[in-house]
């Protein structure tokens, strides 16, 4: 008789109405757990999104000297080009997207997208030891790495500003000096033999 009894209590409404949402609940769960990309913000708690989650060229960059020559041809081409919050293209640039624009062109590498990511990757060198192609990061605006160039040759470095677009400045200057954080190396530069 009590077996009867659970059976009628166990597929009432109100226990199936249960078990139909303790079943949802799991899929739910499992689904969430084997999508483990759903969420748009990392283990850590720091939000990404697919611009940053690409995979990146391996560093150091291996080039030799003459594509050094046609990154600064390149360069010469875009001095003068509009600055243009976001911007990674001929039509405008901002810091970082004019560094990414470079690199890519110059030497087919993908590089993270914000100056912040870029100050993380690659070699850390002095002042005083900067070659062609090093990146030199400032802080401009904030307390955090917020503005990037390409270093060219005796203290001038080129970068897109947001007043004069692609343009050179010179780390001797006493704004960029003083705002001056660190430079790192990405390229790895052979000797090129011509005959």
């Amino acid at each position: 008789m009590q077996n009867k009894t659970c059976r009628i209590s166990s597929s009432s409404p109100q226990n199936i109405k249960d078990r139909r949402h303790l079943i949802r609940c799991l899929l739910v769960c499992t689904t969430l757990f084997f999508c483990g990309c759903t969420s748009s913000y990392s283990s850590q708690g720091v939000k990404y999104s697919g611009k940053n989650t690409k995979i990146y060229t391996p560093l150091p960059i291996r080039a030799d000297e003459d594509k050094l020559v046609q990154m600064l041809e390149t360069i010469s081409t875009l001095l003068g080009t509009d600055y243009h919050y976001g911007g990674e293209s001929v039509k405008g640039f901002d810091c970082s997207g004019f560094v990414q624009y470079i690199y890519k062109d110059t030497f087919e590498a993908h590089l993270p997208r914000t100056s912040r990511q870029l100050s993380k990757i690659g070699a850390k060198i002095s002042p005083g030891k900067l070659r062609r192609g090093d990146l030199v990061f400032f802080k401009l605006n904030s307390h955090q790495i917020d503005h990037v160039g390409i270093y060219l040759d005796r203290n001038l470095f080129v970068h897109a500003s947001s007043s004069r677009g692609v343009t050179m400045g010179n780390l001797d200057e006493r704004y960029y000096k003083k705002r001056f954080v660190k430079a790192v190396r990405l390229l790895e530069i052979k000797a090129s033999f011509r005959q």
